[in-house]
């Protein structure tokens, strides 16, 4: 087991995860470095003095108390009590590999907090606490541990983003894509999230105006097996997307299924869509060679003017929506039995 201290002077950002569902053991003593310096901890490694208890309040104190999950990152500084870009650039950093982390598959956990401060003369001190956005689960969702694999596979996708921000001219359609799509994690209701779970999957395909449900079915068959079942998911993931876009009753898009299965199949096409937007996005970030197919549109436009086999070729692995079951009874967390 790693040991971790801080030493010297400088700055550190800290995620602190509440009561999230992970697979490690001893989770109070765990101590555990990533490739890119990151530490994972099982308990806040910064003491929380009285002023700062006074002044975060009991309730936000309780979350930190209950974190199990601890991503810091920190860097010497030769101004460490100066709050600045230095600190910025920190959060920033765990911000985006804690959000990657959930291409993997959403995290269960109660909340998180993002923290920053400095480190020098022997103590630490906190200079900013924020709470994260929440990342909720589709209902009927099946519980997935947080893992290192995944904490690593998360740095990876990370350092693929930055090189993405790297160049502000290029990746534009991919990058607003990737805001949509947590912009839909963070929805609660399944109106809004499948909305932009799909919406997030047209930013890959590129459409053509008045042709997008139609190639929406084609070309996401590309990330997905093709068959017709397929064929089937996607048309009436499509028309939720749609009857959610005009603020239409959602149940007209499943008008074929009898009253009582509707919820069911609209549970099951978010579900499906949440997860093939999660595998495209975390596709097209893990490989080079498919990303650079996204750089702007006309690049976007030659990849998918290419024939179908020659795209998938490219593309590789697929994703078999079929094999995402249909869930009818749920538990008190609405989680699928």
């Amino acid at each position: 087991m790693d040991e971790f201290q801080f030493s010297g002077q400088g700055k550190f950002a800290i995620v602190a995860g509440e009561n999230v569902f992970t697979a490690f053991l001893d989770e109070k003593k765990y101590r555990y470095q990533l490739s890119d310096g990151t530490w994972i901890l099982g308990q806040m490694p910064v003491a929380v003095d009285a002023d700062w208890k006074e002044w975060i309040g009991t309730i936000r104190l309780k979350q930190l108390e209950n974190s199990n999950l601890i991503m810091m990152y920190s860097e010497a500084s030769t101004a460490p009590q100066v709050f600045d870009e230095h600190h910025e650039r920190l959060k920033k950093r765990l911000l985006q590999t804690f959000s990657l982390l959930q291409l993997s598959g959403v995290l269960e956990y109660e909340g998180a907090n993002l923290l920053c401060g400095s480190f020098f003369e022997g103590k630490t001190e906190v200079r900013q606490m924020n709470e994260f956005s929440f990342f909720y689960q589709t209902r009927g969702y099946t519980r997935t541990p947080v893992t290192i694999d995944r904490l690593e596979k998360a740095v990876q996708l990370r350092k693929a983003l930055e090189k993405m921000d790297s160049t502000p001219d290029e990746f534009k359609r991919l990058k607003w894509g990737w805001r949509v799509l947590m912009d839909g994690l963070q929805k609660e209701h399944g109106e809004e999230r499948i909305h932009q779970f799909v919406r997030s999957l047209e930013a890959l395909i590129l459409p053509e105006i008045g042709r997008t449900k139609r190639q929406f079915t084609h070309r996401c068959q590309t990330f997905a097996k093709a068959n017709p079942s397929t064929t089937q998911i996607l048309e009436e993931a499509f028309e939720l997307r749609s009857m959610a876009e005009h603020l239409n009753n959602w149940e007209q898009a499943l008008g074929s299924f009898p009253k009582d299965d509707r919820e069911i199949i609209a549970l099951h096409r978010t579900r499906q869509m949440e997860q093939l937007a999660l595998f495209a996005y975390s596709r097209i970030f893990e490989s080079d060679t498919i990303r650079n197919h996204f750089i702007d549109d006309i690049k976007q436009g030659e990849f998918w003017k290419l024939p179908d086999n020659a795209r998938k070729n490219v593309w590789g692995t697929q994703l078999d929506l079929t094999l995402i079951n249909e869930v009818r009874t749920f538990d008190n967390w609405g989680r699928a039995l």
